[in-house]
């Protein structure tokens, strides 16, 4: 197992998108292990700056860590709209590494990006995807994602800079809008316990890699901790079909689900299988929470979406 690589005390880490899902739950937990966390995000308020600072102030070269999570779409909003991510993530995401090539920290400053664990694979050959295995994404939000990867990858190689690309799976344990296209799990919890019919996609055949969020936030200060570069799976390491996912969220709130089938949508990969092996061996990393488990933490912690 890899020994473990000990951060400043003070590691001074930025999240942009910082009002998100995953970025809310990241922040509090790196500042409780203490590092120092800013928040960015794009529009300026109490307690989070604006990401301009980024560009108009010296911040990228106070930073140790920059992690990336800002992102404007979800799968089917880039559906609905279709190159949106080419007018604003991907001209954002290369003036920022051009900002970050061009400063004078950037040998120190480690850059962390957001990707997709399944959007990027596309349909996968029904074995566990290692990240060298081709991506053949089949909806718009996965080549965006992909499109992503190639400027980090392109200005890693020619301007030297620290990069991590994380194909993060599906993670859960949080609460999400209940307008917001994402998360089977707790919208079925928000079904189940307000006694409302769940619409589900497909007939509950398709498999899915579902993550706490406490193993992503072990995992994420993982890769501070450790550095690390390069392309990794961030992911339990194991595939669930969605019917046995309804059939825990039944058990844990005692309450049989109403289920609605509707067709499933052309650009989900229905089947997923990742592997974890890379980022294990990298770090020592393992997920922990079962799946039933997890579920039962978050009908306990979170119940119904916001």
């Amino acid at each position: 197992m890899p020994s473990p690589v000990q951060t400043p005390p003070l590691c001074r880490v930025a999240i942009t998108g910082a009002r998100g899902r995953l970025a809310g739950c990241l922040r509090p937990y790196l500042a409780a292990r203490q590092f120092q966390v800013t928040g960015l995000s794009r529009t300026e308020t109490d307690g989070l700056l604006g990401m301009e600072n980024l560009f108009l102030s010296q911040l990228p070269e106070q930073l140790d860590a920059l992690i990336h999570t800002a992102w404007s779409t979800l799968p089917a909003f880039s559906e609905r709209n279709i190159g949106f991510e080419w007018e604003q993530d991907l001209p954002f995401l290369f003036r920022l590494l051009r900002r970050l090539a061009e400063s004078p920290n950037r040998d120190r400053l480690h850059f962390v990006f957001f990707s997709s664990g399944g959007a990027v694979y596309g349909v996968g050959d029904g074995h566990p995807l290692t990240e060298d295995a081709p991506c053949r994404p089949i909806g718009w939000y996965g080549q965006a994602k992909r499109a992503a990867e190639e400027i980090i990858e392109s200005f890693a190689a020619r301007h030297g800079l620290a990069c991590a690309i994380l194909r993060i799976s599906n993670p859960y344990g949080f609460r999400v809008p209940v307008h917001r296209p994402q998360g089977i799990i707790p919208h079925a919890i928000a079904c189940a316990l307000q006694d409302r019919p769940f619409t589900l996609w497909g007939d509950g055949s398709a498999e899915k890699d579902f993550l706490h969020y406490t193993d992503f936030n072990r995992a994420i200060e993982a890769v501070l901790r450790h550095r690390l570069t390069g392309t990794y799976n961030i992911c339990a390491g194991a595939t669930t079909p969605v019917s046995r996912v309804l059939d825990y969220v039944a058990a844990g709130t005692g309450r049989p689900l109403q289920i609605v089938n509707t067709a499933p949508a052309a650009w989900d990969v229905q089947h997923t299988r990742l592997s974890a092996a890379k980022f294990h061996a990298a770090t020592g990393w393992w997920a922990e929470i079962p799946l039933a488990d997890g579920i039962a933490r978050c009908i306990r912690e979170i119940g119904e979406p916001l």
